[in-house]
């Protein structure tokens, strides 16, 4: 079940961090879904919530845990259906609808998508 902690490290980047959200830079991601896709197909999504924790759903079954962004990071750690280490990447703007390539697990190529709604 690491699958979903370290999926987390690419959803990491798309985290708001323009002046009009400086006092939240997660607030893109309230009430909407992250979507992270590798290469062979398969979806995580994390539903990533107001003060500091998350859930995510994959082929692999369901996580959760916290978040935190820390200077220019963000990091996500799982803690359930296991503990892992924090997860850390680069905070980058990102809104809505965009869609980039990212790094997931293992350092495979993975499409993140901001879905509207959850």
């Amino acid at each position: 079940m690491k699958f979903l902690a370290k999926a987390a490290i690419a959803a990491a980047m798309f985290m708001a961090a323009g002046p009009a959200l400086a006092a939240d830079p997660m607030a893109t991601a309230y009430g909407n879904t992250v979507v992270i896709t590798y290469g062979d197909g398969t979806a995580v999504k994390l539903f990533i919530d107001e003060g500091g924790t998350y859930t995510g759903e994959s082929p692999m079954g369901q996580s959760s845990g916290t978040w935190a962004v820390s200077g220019s990071q963000t990091c996500f750690t799982q803690q359930s259906p296991e503990a892992t280490p924090p997860s850390c990447s680069p905070t980058v703007n990102k809104n809505v609808g965009d869609t980039w390539q990212g790094t997931g697990q293992g350092g495979a190529p993975v499409t993140v998508t901001i879905q509207a709604g959850r």
